[in-house]
């Protein structure tokens, strides 16, 4: 992992709210505190002064630290950050370079720079407004490996955290998959529920697509299966999620939703699609303009829903949709059709 990708890995796994970022940051500002015999510290994010930001923070001005997000002294922040080794300062209080109220009371400052040998990513920062005592070169070797310590171990459950979005996520088109489908909508007609309110669950389904696949190859369908679900995503932002469902199909999920309003959205879906993809593309022939068919589900349309488990309300809202999808094509492709109560056969 190199530059700036490290960096934004290294804050991308502090910001998260996962467990195992937590505890590192917990435990190496722990650690470092007891080695140092540091009264208060901090872990700053950032590849220069300026895009500095506290991510963990103890003793005096923790709160401060957190708040404002940035170091309280950028001066010596900045100093530190253009070392390789960490950076002492005693004194600090009579250094007429540092002239924060915060610096005027402490006495012995350490900076160790988060780095993994080629890229500095952030400063561990120890402070000691008791001791006039330099740190030790023991000490100072031992903070030294506890921010090698903190930096790897950012980046490794950064890296986790990729792998798991990875598994969640449709690899052609990048959209949430099935399983991702699967979880969200039980929490979503749970709430529905709860709220007394509506909502709509989408049966989408790309048009001819085997047809395309045929004539001019895969890699123009899976280059039709990327453009629709583009399309999709940008026409449902703010009123809908998008899953990539497989084969030729995806499912958008409208949490607060009404018929009509649910019927407006798909209309939109599917003539947002057909103009974003208007025009043709060569890819081993032309890619004619793409259309779906979109079959619509109202969890109002269901007849029987008290007592009734969200996994089992959704496999029905997804047979109903799935139900109306095959009359919208073979009603000619290209259209919309909304399931009524009489589609919710048991």
């Amino acid at each position: 992992m190199r530059g700036a990708k490290l960096e934004e890995s290294v804050l991308e796994a502090s910001k998260s709210r996962a467990r195992p970022s937590i505890r590192v940051l917990d435990e190496g500002l722990e650690a470092a505190a007891l080695a140092a015999r540091a009264t208060a510290g901090a872990i700053l994010i950032g590849g220069n002064a300026d895009s500095l930001r506290c991510v963990a923070a103890f003793g005096a001005d923790a709160k401060l630290l957190l708040e404002r997000g940035a170091p309280l002294n950028p001066e010596l922040a900045k100093r530190a950050l253009g070392r390789r080794k960490p950076f002492v300062v005693t004194s600090l209080a009579l250094d007429p370079q540092f002239s924060t109220r915060s610096s005027r009371k402490t006495r012995t400052a350490m900076l160790a720079p988060l780095h993994d040998g080629k890229k500095t990513v952030g400063l561990l920062q120890l402070v000691n407004p008791k001791s006039p005592a330099r740190f030790t070169t023991r000490e100072t070797h031992i903070v030294e490996g506890l921010a090698r310590y903190i930096t790897t171990s950012l980046i490794q459950t950064s890296s986790l955290r990729r792998q798991e979005g990875l598994a969640a996520h449709d690899p052609l088109t990048g959209l949430r998959n099935v399983r991702e489908l699967n979880s969200e909508l039980n929490k979503a007609v749970a709430a529905a529920r709860r709220a007394g309110r509506d909502m709509a669950l989408m049966f989408v389904d790309v048009d001819h697509l085997k047809r395309v696949n045929s004539k001019l190859g895969h890699a123009a369908g899976s280059e039709a299966l990327k453009r629709t679900g583009k399309a999709l995503s940008e026409a449902a932002a703010g009123v809908g999620e998008v899953f990539r469902f497989g084969g030729d199909e995806f499912i958008v999920v409208q949490k607060n939703a009404s018929k009509e309003s649910a019927r407006a959205l798909a209309d939109h879906l599917r003539s947002h699609v057909a103009a974003s993809t208007e025009g043709p593309m060569r890819l081993g022939g032309d890619l004619p303009t793409i259309t779906v068919s979109v079959g619509v589900a109202m969890l109002s349309g269901l007849r029987y829903l008290n007592g009734q488990p969200p996994s089992d309300l959704r496999a029905r809202l997804m047979t109903i949709a799935d139900r109306v999808l095959f009359r919208a094509k073979a009603a000619g492709r290209n259209r919309v059709v909304v399931a009524t109560s009489r589609d919710d056969r048991l």
